[in-house]
C-alpha cells in the first residue's frame, strides 16, 4: 500500500508507529531563517563550517561522500544511552546493508510462526518477526546492538537541515500559527516549509508501470477465502455475500469492486517509518484514484476521458442509500457466524440513563474454544468522530463509503461503521425523536443519517458524575465507554477521525494490525512500544530492531536492578484498583521466552508509540483526573496550565498522540 506499517501492542499498551518525520542531511544555509533557528550551541558547529562542507560537495565531490563521518557508540562504554525509563531518544545512525546482514546473521533462533488462525482472519500469509526464544536477561546474552550515532552528530545534522527551512505564510484559522514560535527552539510547523518530491506521481508513474513492466489492473480483494473448506473448518457459520450500494450482491457486481496494480512503479519512495513486511500489510500494490475510489462515486461528474477506466452506469443515487440498513441486513444474513449477543440490528437512539451494572459480560474471546470446534467471529465497531457544524467534503463522503463497503459489507458484517457525532448543545434532549430528527436533517448528509449516533457532554455527566469535567477535548474516550456499554454487540471498537485516510483496503489494514498485535508478546511491551522503527536508521530488518530493543532494555536493567521492565498489572493504588486482565504465568519474567500474550487478542492497538510523559515538558503531562481522590484540573478559561501535584511523579502513566486506536471491551471497561 501507500502507507507504511507499524509495530503493535498487547494488553494495556500499544501498537507502535505510523508517521514521524526525522531527516538526517545537510542543506544550504538561509539567512531568512535566523529568527526561527533554535540555539543549539553545539561545539564545533558554525555557519561558516557548514557552508564550507557544502562547498566541497558542490565542487565535485558526490553528495553522499560529503557527509560527516558517523560516530558510533561503544555500547559498553555508553550504557546511559539505553536509559529507557525517563525518556526515549533511541536515534540510530544509518547502517549499511552489509552491517545489517552481519548483525542479523547472529540473531538467536526466533519463536514459532504465527498461528494459522491469525493468518486466516487477517488474510495474510506473512511470517511475522518474533523475539528470541531464549531468556536473554543474563549478562552472558549479548547480541550485536545496532549502531547508535552520537546525539551531538544528530543535532549538527538537524541544524544544517533547518538552516534551509522557510516558515510558511500564515494560514487563517491554522493552529498553531507560525508567529507563536518565532525565536523559540520548537516549532511544530517546520515540516510545512519543505518542498515535496512528487515526481513519481506527477510524471505518471502508473503509466510507466504498465508500459515498462506490463503490469495490468486487477480486481483487488484482500479477504479470507470465506467459501473454502479450510475457512469453514476453522470458523463457525456460513458466509453470505452482502448487497452493496448498487443493489446487487457484491460478488455479482464488478462496479462495486476496487482495482489495483500488483506492483509498484520503479522509483517509488521507500517506506520511511515502520515496516509493511513486518506487520503483514500489502506493500506491493498501488492504485490510481479512479480505480481506487471510482466504485464510491469519485470521478462521476468528470467530463474528461480517463484511460482504462469504465464508469459504472447508471450511477447509484447516493443520497437515497441507507448505509445503516445495508449494514444491518448484512449482519442478519451472516448472524450464525457471530455470538448470540452480536446477532442484532444497531440501535441508534440515545440512552441518557446510566445503568447500575454492566450490560453484558466480557467477550467470548477470553474463552478457549473446544479443540477442533469452529470459532465464532468477533464483531468490531468503527466510530468516526464528528461534531455539530462539521462540513462534510466530497472526499469525506467517498472515504466513508469505502470504509462501510470494505469493512462491513465485503466482510459479511464483521465490522459496523458509525458516525459518532458530538452535539454541542448540552441542553438538547437527545432522547426526543423530534430533536434527533431535526438535528440530523440540519447537520448530517442524508446518506449518512442512519449510521449517525448522537451524544453530548450532558450524557457523559449523567453517566460519570464524579469526574467533575466532561469536555470532549480532555476526555476523548469517555464517550467511547458510553458507546460500548450501550452497544453490547461489539467486542472491539476502533476510534477513527474524519480526516484519517488509508489509501489501501481498510479491511486488510485493520486485519493486519490485529494479526500483528495477536502475535506480539507482553514481555518488554511497554518499553518496546516507546520506539519508532525507522528502516533507514535501524536497517531494513525488523528482527534486528527487536533484538536491539531487547538489548537496550536488558542493558539498563543489568546496570540498575531497580529498572525492572513492566511485568503484569501495574495498579496505582492496589486498594482502589482491581485489574481485570490476566496475570503473568510466571513471577520472574526472565523465565518467559516471549510467549505470554502470543495468540491473544490485543486490548489496545494504536498507530503511534506510547511513552511516559512524567519527566517530559509536554504541556498536558499532569492533566490527571482523580487518581488521587479529589485532585484534578479546574478549567477557568486558560486550561489551568500550572496544575500539578507533588505525588504525580509517582503515578506511572503513558500517553500517545492522536486518537486512532482500537480498544477491546475489557480495556474500555
Amino acid at each position: 500500500m501507500l502507507l507504511s506499517a507499524f509495530t503493535s501492542p498487547r494488553r494495556l499498551a500499544l501498537l507502535a508507529v505510523f508517521v514521524f518525520i526525522v531527516a538526517l542531511a545537510f542543506l544550504s544555509s538561509s539567512p531568512s531563517y535566523q529568527g526561527y533557528l533554535p540555539d543549539y550551541k553545539i561545539p564545533g558547529y558554525s555557519k561558516s563550517s557548514n557552508e564550507e562542507d557544502q562547498g566541497k560537495a558542490k565542487s565535485g565531490t558526490p553528495v553522499e561522500d560529503a557527509k560527516e563521518p558517523v560516530h558510533v557508540h561503544n555500547t559498553a562504554a555508553h550504557t546511559n544511552e539505553y536509559d529507557w525509563t525517563s525518556s526515549v531518544d533511541f536515534v540510530a545512525a544509518t547502517s549499511t546493508k552489509a552491517e545489517v546482514e552481519s548483525t542479523t546473521s547472529e540473531l538467536p533462533t526466533h519463536s514459532p510462526s504465527p498461528s494459522s488462525s491469525a493468518l486466516t482472519s487477517a488474510s495474510t500469509t506473512t511470517t511475522l518477526p518474533q523475539h528470541a526464544l531464549v531468556s536473554n536477561s543474563s549478562a552472558s546474552y549479548a547480541p550485536s546492538p545496532l549502531p547508535h550515532a552520537e546525539k551531538q552528530v544528530i543535532d549538527i545534522q538537524m541544524q544544517g537541515l533547518l538552516h534551509d527551512w522557510h516558515p510558511p505564510a500564515s494560514i487563517p484559522k491554522h493552529w498553531p500559527s507560525a508567529e507563536e514560535y518565532v525565536g523559540k527552539d520548537y516549532n511544530p510547523r517546520r515540516w510545512e516549509g519543505f518542498e515535496w518530491n512528487t515526481e513519481i506521481y506527477t510524471e505518471n508513474g502508473v503509466e510507466r508501470l504498465k508500459e515498462d513492466r506490463g503490469v495490468q489492473l486487477e480486481p483487488y480483494h484482500p479477504y479470507p477465502e470465506y467459501d473454502s473448506d479450510v475457512y469453514r473448518k476453522e470458523w463457525q457459520g456460513e458466509y453470505v455475500h452482502c448487497v452493496g450500494p448498487r443493489g446487487k450482491r457484491l460478488n455479482e457486481s464488478a462496479d462495486d469492486i476496487v482495482k489495483a496494480f500488483t506492483a509498484l512503479p520503479t522509483g517509488f519512495p521507500d517506506v520511511f517509518v515502520g515496516s509493511a513486511e513486518a506487520t503483514g500489510v500489502d506493500a506491493e500494490t498501488c492504485f490510481d484514484r479512479y480505480h481506487r475510489y471510482g466504485p464510491y462515486g469519485y470521478g462521476e461528474d468528470d467530463s474528461i476521458v480517463v484511460k482504462d477506466w469504465e464508469r459504472s452506469m447508471p450511477y447509484p443515487t447516493w443520497e437515497s442509500i441507507g448505509w445503516g440498513r445495508l449494514q444491518d441486513e448484512c449482519v442478519m444474513e451472516n448472524q450464525e457466524r457471530f455470538a448470540p449477543y452480536s446477532r442484532t440490528r444497531v440501535e441508534l437512539a440515545t440512552n441518557n440513563t446510566a445503568p447500575d451494572h454492566f450490560q453484558r459480560p466480557l467477550s467470548h474471546y477470553d474463552k478457549t474454544p473446544s479443540p477442533g470446534q469452529p470459532k465464532l467471529t468477533t464483531r468490531t465497531a468503527v466510530v468516526i468522530r464528528a461534531y455539530e457544524g462539521y462540513t462534510y467534503t466530497p472526499n469525506d463522503i467517498i472515504a466513508i463509503r469505502s470504509m462501510i463497503t470494505e469493512l462491513s459489507l465485503l466482510s459479511g458484517g464483521e465490522y459496523s461503521v458509525f458516525l459518532f457525532v458530538n452535539v454541542k448543545d448540552n441542553g438538547a434532549d437527545l432522547d426526543s425523536e423530534t430533536v434527533r430528527h431535526d438535528f440530523l436533517r440540519a447537520n448530517i448528509p442524508r446518506e449518512l443519517q442512519d449510521i449517525a449516533i448522537l451524544w453530548n457532554e450532558r450524557i457523559m455527566e449523567a453517566w460519570y458524575p464524579d469526574i467533575t469535567d466532561w469536555q470532549v477535548y480532555w476526555h476523548q474516550f469517555m464517550p467511547l465507554q458510553w458507546f460500548m456499554e450501550t452497544h453490547t454487540e461489539f467486542d472491539f471498537v476502533w476510534n477513527w477521525e474524519t480526516d484519517a485516510r488509508y489509501t489501501g483496503n481498510h479491511y486488510h489494514f485493520l486485519s493486519a494490525m490485529s494479526s500483528f498485535a495477536l502475535q506480539t508478546p507482553r514481555k518488554y511491551l511497554w518499553e518496546r512500544n516507546a520506539r519508532y522503527y525507522i528502516p533507514s536508521a535501524h536497517g531494513n530488518n525488523y528482527s534486528a530492531f527487536l533484538s536491539d530493543t531487547d538489548y537496550a532494555i536488558e542493558t539498563a536493567w543489568r546496570n540498575d536492578s531497580s529498572r525492572i521492565p513492566i511485568w503484569g498489572p501495574q495498579p496505582f493504588n492496589e486498594f482502589r484498583q482491581n485489574p481485570i486482565g490476566p496475570k503473568p504465568p510466571v513471577s520472574d519474567q526472565k523465565q518467559d521466552a516471549f510467549s505470554w500474550g502470543v495468540d491473544e487478542e490485543a486490548d489496545l492497538i494504536t498507530l503511534l508509540p506510547i511513552f511516559s510523559p512524567v519527566h517530559t515538558k509536554w504541556e498536558y503531562r499532569d492533566k490527571i483526573w482523580n487518581f488521587i481522590p479529589g485532585i484534578h484540573p479546574v478549567f477557568n478559561g486558560d486550561g489551568d496550565p500550572s496544575f500539578t501535584h507533588p505525588d504525580f511523579v509517582n503515578i506511572d502513566r503513558r500517553v500517545y498522540i492522536n486518537t486512532v486506536s482500537r480498544f477491546s471491551r475489557r480495556q474500555i471497561r
